[in-house]
C-alpha cells in the first residue's frame, strides 16, 4: 500500500512539472518581432545555423541579414538589450541543446560591466533577460546562480526569479497566437536599423591602459571559453565601436589580453576603424552607443570576408535545408512595404500603395452593410485600382484575389460561405443574411460577415468597404482596414467601427 501510495506521489509530481513547465513555457516572455533570442529557435526556425550572434543590443543591431544575401552564411543572432554575461553564457547554452553552430561571435560590451555585481533591487532588469530561456534545468541552472553570484535572498527575490515571478504571471491579458504557435520566422538580427546620426561632434579615442573585469564578468568570459573548447566550436569575441568611457576602452583591452592568453579571436573594431572606413560622425547612431544602418553594415562585410576566407561557412542561397534564411529575409523586406501600408491612414494613398504590390498577397474584399449610401465614385476608385470590379459594385458581397488571380468571388449569392486552406492557416468568409434585407434595417453593430483567419474577424466597417491584406507566404496579415460610408470619405478605420462609442 505504502509503495503504491509512493508511485501515485512520484506520478502526481511527475504531471504536475510536465504541466507546470508547459505552462510557464506558454507565458515565457517572447520578445518583439524581430528581436528573437531563442524565439524561434524551440520552433526549429534556427536550423542548420551556421554562426551564433550573441551579446547585447550591440550585436543585434548587425545586419545578420546582409550575411545570408551577400554571403549564403546562415546566421542566428540571440542577442538581447542589455545583455548581462552570465545571462548570455546560458542563452547560447540553451541554444546548444537544438543547434550547434561552426563559430560563435559574441560581442563584448557587456562582459565587464561592474554594474552587474549591483543588480536592481528587485532584479527586474535580469528577470526580463531571463524569460525567454524556458523553464528547464539550464533554466534552474541560471537562476541558481544569479541567487549565489549576487546574494539574491531567497524568500524575497530568488524564488520569484525561479518562478519567473511575477513579470510572467502578469500576462493573462496578453496573451495571443504567438504564444501558442509562431508564426513569423524571423532569424536575424533586430527589425529596425538606426539611421541617425550624433548630434555633437564625435570621436573614439583608445588608450594602452589596462582595468579589472567585474568577478563575473571574468568568470563568465571563462567559461564561455571553456564551453566552445569542450564543443569544439570556434569562438570569435568582437567589440563594435562607439565613443565609449576610457575605462571601458581599458577594460576591453583586458579582455583582449585574456582572449590572446586562451587563443581566442578578438576583433575590436575600435582599432580597425580606418581599415572599414568608419566615420563615426556619420556611423555612429544619435545614441552614441550603437552603431547606425551605415555603420552596421560596414562592420558586417567585414565580419562576412572575415568568417568566408577563415572558415568553412556560407555559399547556402537557393539550398533547401537554408530556407528560413530566405524566408527571414522576404519577411524583413515585406516589414517596411508593410510599414508604408501602416503608416497611411488615407484611402486614396494606401490602396495605390496596396494595388501596386497586389501580386505579393491575397487581398479580400467585403462590401457590407449600406455600402451604397456613401461616395460611391470613392469605393469603385478605390477597386477599379485591382481591375474591372464594377460588376463586383454593384452586386456587392465578397471578392477575393490570390496574388493578381480572382480566387473566390460571391456573385450572384445572397448569403454564401467559402473556405480555403493556405500552407498555414485557413482562410474562411461568410455572409449570413441577404445585406438588402440587413442594409434596410441599418444596425449600428451586426455579425452578419466575417472574414476569418485563425478565428478572428477582419471586418472593421459595418457599412462599406473592407479589406485584408494577407501575406500566406509569411502567414502575417500586413494590414486590415475599413472604409465606413458613414463616417468618412478618406479615412481608414484598423479597429472596429464602434457607432455606440462615436461622439462620447
Amino acid at each position: 500500500m505504502k509503495r503504491k501510495r509512493l508511485w501515485e506521489l512520484v506520478a502526481f509530481l511527475l504531471i504536475f512539472t510536465i504541466v507546470f513547465g508547459g505552462l510557464l513555457n506558454v507565458f515565457t516572455v517572447k520578445g518583439s518581432p524581430g528581436e528573437p533570442r531563442l524565439y524561434s529557435v524551440y520552433e526549429g526556425y534556427a536550423k542548420n545555423t551556421e554562426v551564433l550572434f550573441a551579446g547585447s543590443s550591440h550585436a543585434g543591431q548587425l545586419l545578420g541579414r546582409n550575411l545570408w544575401e551577400d554571403y549564403g552564411i546562415a546566421a542566428y543572432t540571440i542577442a538581447g538589450n542589455s545583455q548581462p554575461v552570465d545571462i548570455m553564457y546560458y542563452t547560447i547554452k540553451e541554444f546548444l541543446k537544438y543547434e550547434k553552430p561552426k563559430v560563435i561571435m559574441v560581442e563584448t560590451a557587456f562582459i565587464p560591466d561592474d554594474s552587474i555585481s549591483e543588480p536592481d533591487t528587485e532584479y527586474a532588469g535580469s528577470t526580463i533577460n531571463d524569460s525567454p530561456i524556458r523553464f528547464s534545468l539550464n533554466y534552474m541552472d541560471l537562476t541558481i546562480s544569479q541567487i549565489g553570484n549576487f546574494g539574491l535572498p531567497l524568500g524575497t527575490e530568488g524564488a520569484p526569479l525561479v518562478l519567473k515571478w511575477p513579470l510572467e504571471h502578469e500576462r493573462y491579458k496578453d496573451l495571443n497566437k504567438d504564444d501558442f504557435v509562431i508564426s513569423m520566422p524571423y532569424v536575424n538580427t533586430d527589425l529596425e536599423p538606426l539611421y541617425s546620426t550624433p548630434d555633437e561632434e564625435v570621436s573614439i579615442v583608445t588608450t594602452d591602459r589596462r582595468e579589472k573585469l567585474s568577478d563575473v564578468g571574468e568568470k563568465y568570459l571563462n567559461k564561455l571559453i571553456t564551453l566552445c573548447e569542450k564543443e569544439k566550436i570556434e569562438l570569435i569575441l568582437f567589440h563594435t565601436p562607439y565613443p565609449a568611457p576610457e575605462i571601458s576602452m581599458a577594460q576591453q583591452n583586458t579582455i583582449s589580453d585574456i582572449a590572446k592568453e586562451k587563443g581566442v579571436t578578438f576583433l575590436d573594431f575600435d582599432y580597425l576603424l580606418d581599415e572599414i572606413g568608419f566615420d563615426p560622425q556619420t556611423d555612429q547612431s544619435r545614441d552614441l552607443n550603437h552603431c547606425n544602418y551605415y555603420g552596421a553594415e560596414k562592420i558586417t562585410n567585414y565580419i562576412g570576408e572575415y568568417l568566408s576566407e577563415s572558415y568553412d561557412v556560407g555559399n547556402h542561397r537557393g539550398d533547401p535545408a537554408y530556407e528560413n534564411w530566405d524566408k527571414d529575409l522576404l519577411a524583413y523586406n515585406k516589414h517596411f512595404l508593410k510599414q508604408s501600408f501602416d503608416l497611411s491612414n488615407d484611402i486614396s494613398e494606401w490602396s495605390n500603395v496596396v494595388a501596386a504590390n497586389e501580386n505579393d498577397f491575397v487581398l479580400v474584399f467585403t462590401l457590407s452593410g449600406n455600402y451604397k449610401l456613401g461616395d460611391e465614385e470613392m469605393i469603385r476608385g478605390v477597386l477599379s485600382k485591382f481591375g474591372d470590379y464594377d460588376e463586383f459594385y454593384d452586386k456587392g458581397g465578397t471578392l477575393i484575389l490570390d496574388h493578381g488571380s480572382v480566387l473566390f468571388s460571391s456573385g450572384d449569392e445572397a448569403v454564401y460561405a467559402f473556405n480555403h486552406k493556405f500552407e498555414n492557416a485557413s482562410l474562411s468568409v461568410i455572409r449570413r443574411r441577404d445585406n438588402a434585407e440587413y442594409a434596410a434595417d441599418a444596425p449600428a453593430e451586426n455579425e452578419n460577415d466575417g472574414i476569418f483567419l485563425w478565428s478572428e474577424n477582419y471586418i472593421k466597417a459595418v457599412n462599406g468597404l473592407n479589406v485584408m491584406v494577407y501575406d500566406d507566404e509569411l502567414d502575417d496579415v500586413t494590414d486590415a482596414v475599413g472604409i465606413d460610408v458613414y463616417l468618412s470619405s478618406s479615412e481608414l478605420f484598423r479597429d472596429k467601427v464602434n457607432y455606440n462609442a462615436i461622439g462620447e
